[in-house]
């Protein structure tokens, strides 16, 4: 496991590798995560498929704000959404440097699908990046982009919200006291809530970003904060849906990947959004129809081995890619 930094205000967690076999394309997966956007939770993911794609660059952007600090500054979803802009305008900028056309395909997490298509916009509005880069494939993965508040979780939080419960205090005070636990014992009691007896390095990339969290009172408060402005931005609202999926083709493959029962995207937002979008020419949806081992929306945290080989699969057939 290995996450380097990124050179801005503030620092940039991200999980970068370079690719295995050199090629003459440029082609990039860049993966935006969720909340909270901890790159740990994702390494073993991506770990997973850049092993079928040995010719592709790999490039998890961490969400700004999630790193222990003594500044307690939130960073709201526009300061992601212009974070993300301003990496990966960089990335692109430093490719064309080198007279490089990047071609990226696109993994994006729960609200890190609303981040993405706000990103893109950015990125396809601005002059001076005409040209000068494509995207090939998005996979929205388990996406929170219509109505989160309609959700079993969303209907809860907001609940809270409207009641003025100080949700954030109260869970500052718990971690805390949780945070005074042994480091040792505390990463097992983690592994053991989160993972059970499953064991392998893929799994202790998950346990190192629950202890992250859990001892840092910076990135729980973030992550609250903003899950809190999740309630209210993410609404019933479809313009940048409508604009991304109907009128910003310029040949992006999609991918929309549900968890069959999700208690952050509902089943009547999921199907008001397959029944919307779904199209056989650019955008294909897709709902978990694993029985015994279903994908869930954390598939970060226990599913990343499982989720990879299902992604590697799709995105080779839905972008024609034959490696093997």
């Amino acid at each position: 496991m290995t996450v380097t930094y990124l050179n801005t205000t503030p620092k940039t967690p991200v999980y970068h590798k370079p690719p295995l076999e050199k090629s003459t394309a440029t082609n990039i997966f860049v993966l935006i995560p969720g909340n909270p956007g901890l790159v740990d939770f994702y390494i073993s993911y991506l770990d997973s498929i850049r092993k079928h794609f040995p010719q592709f660059e790999t490039l998890c952007i961490g969400n700004v704000g999630f790193l222990d600090s003594t500044k307690r500054k939130i960073y709201d979803v526009p300061s992601q959404i212009e974070h993300k802009y301003d990496v990966l305008k960089q990335l692109i900028l430093t490719k064309n440097e080198s007279n490089l056309i990047p071609n990226l395909y696109f993994l994006h997490h729960s609200m890190g699908s609303f981040v993405y298509q706000r990103t893109i916009r950015k990125l396809y509005h601005d002059e001076n990046l005409n040209g000068k880069f494509n995207i090939k494939f998005s996979g929205f993965v388990t996406p929170t982009i219509h109505n989160i508040s309609a959700s079993s979780s969303g209907r809860v939080f907001s609940g809270l919200m409207q009641r003025n419960v100080p949700i954030v205090s109260i869970v500052l005070v718990f971690r805390f006291f949780v945070s005074l636990i042994p480091a040792l014992i505390l990463r097992k009691l983690l592994h053991y809530h989160l993972l059970g007896n499953k064991t392998g390095d893929g799994f202790e990339n998950s346990v190192e970003g629950a202890y992250k969290i859990v001892k840092s009172g910076t990135v729980v408060n973030q992550a609250l904060e903003m899950a809190k402005e999740e309630m209210l931005i993410i609404d019933t609202q479809d313009d940048i849906n409508d604009w991304y999926f109907n009128h910003s083709n310029k040949g992006i493959k999609n991918w929309l990947f549900f968890a069959r029962n999700d208690h952050w995207v509902a089943n009547e937002t999921r199907e008001y959004l397959i029944d919307k979008y779904d199209n056989s020419d650019n955008t294909i949806c897709e709902v978990c129809d694993d029985e015994t081992n279903p994908i869930s929306h954390s598939f970060c945290v226990a599913q990343s081995d499982q989720f990879a080989k299902i992604t590697v699969a799709r995105i080779k057939e839905i972008c024609n890619i034959d490696l093997d």
